[in-house]
């Protein structure tokens, strides 16, 4: 199991390669989203599993063990 930061914004995140970018107004009652810098629609759910998924794998990547392995 990895553990990634508990404020970690998974479904705020624009899970598209190379764009990365972060919707700070999203509210949670909100459950699908465009992301303005890739123009790609997002499941909040969606978008969350995969950026939690590669946050994971970052960690994992860099050698990371423990309860301070945690993905930023």
């Amino acid at each position: 199991m990895v553990q990634i930061d508990r404020w970690f914004p998974s479904s705020k995140r624009c899970p598209t390669k190379g764009f990365g970018y972060i919707n700070d107004k999203l509210s949670l009652t909100v459950w699908s989203w465009t992301s303005p810098s890739s123009g790609t629609p997002h499941d909040r759910d969606m978008a969350a599993a995969i950026n939690i998924k590669a946050a994971g794998l970052v960690v994992l990547a860099s050698g990371a063990t423990g309860a301070g392995a945690r993905a930023a």
